[in-house]
């Protein structure tokens, strides 16, 4: 595991793709099916949860994670480019 290093809400931006993958994975949630308000609110449990150690060791292997999921956490809306 990387160097640990907790989070907070001032993370929204920076690990918006960890935290999309979490909401997949974890949540069955689209990051885009959220209101603004409903996704800092999870995101707080986010944080939570990452601050206590509880997610899967590959949370806190940001890079290898988002390359594992990478084709995930792109837009689920299916464009019809002609």
């Amino acid at each position: 595991m990387s160097e640990f290093q907790k989070i907070d809400e001032d993370d929204y931006f920076r690990l918006n793709d960890i935290f999309c993958i979490w909401l997949m994975k974890k949540q069955n949630t689209h990051f885009e099916d959220l209101s603004y308000k409903d996704a800092k609110k999870k995101f707080k449990k986010f944080c939570k949860r990452y601050n206590n150690q509880k997610l899967d060791p590959l949370y806190y292997e940001h890079d290898k994670l988002i390359e594992k999921y990478q084709s995930d956490i792109q837009s689920k809306h299916k464009w019809n480019f002609k």
